[in-house]
């Protein structure tokens, strides 16, 4: 799920007040660089299905290639926020079903999606459609 665009919580478009939103997560070592908006498991993975989103990457992180060396921190959005859904680290081959419920997973951990141009069959209750949101970078 990871493509070669992002900065920094460029895909936030707000957040929750006092960092709020923000949690610090052990990162698992040996998966290499990992772009802002990338979805996350609890365990601290690349989520592979929607089943196991816990939070979006907020900065870029190198995991290094060793799968033995020591995990790595790193902050995560994780709940009371919006995120901007064109943004997120998606693989080319991920389908519109595929982001239909990886967005209805960040939902439900109170991460809302928003889009310009909403994926096919995605239900309107399940995220709100902006004709342009704005740019990243999110509140404090």
């Amino acid at each position: 799920m990871i493509t070669a665009t992002g900065n920094t919580a460029e895909f936030l478009l707000s957040e929750a007040h006092g960092e709020r939103s923000r949690a610090l997560f052990t990162l698992a070592a040996g998966q290499g660089y990992l772009r802002p908006g990338t979805f996350l498991t609890a365990a601290g993975v690349v989520a592979t299905t929607n089943t196991d989103v816990a939070g979006l990457l907020y900065g870029g992180v190198d995991t290094g290639s060793d799968t033995s060396a020591p995990a790595v921190k790193a902050t995560v959005i994780d709940r009371d926020a919006e995120v901007h859904g064109e943004l997120l680290q998606w693989a080319e081959t991920d389908t519109d079903a595929m982001k239909t419920a990886f967005a209805a997973s960040l939902g439900d951990i109170g991460i809302r999606v928003r889009w310009t141009q909403r994926p096919a069959g995605l239900e309107t209750d399940q995220v709100e459609v902006e004709d342009e949101p704005p740019s990243g970078g999110g509140g404090g």
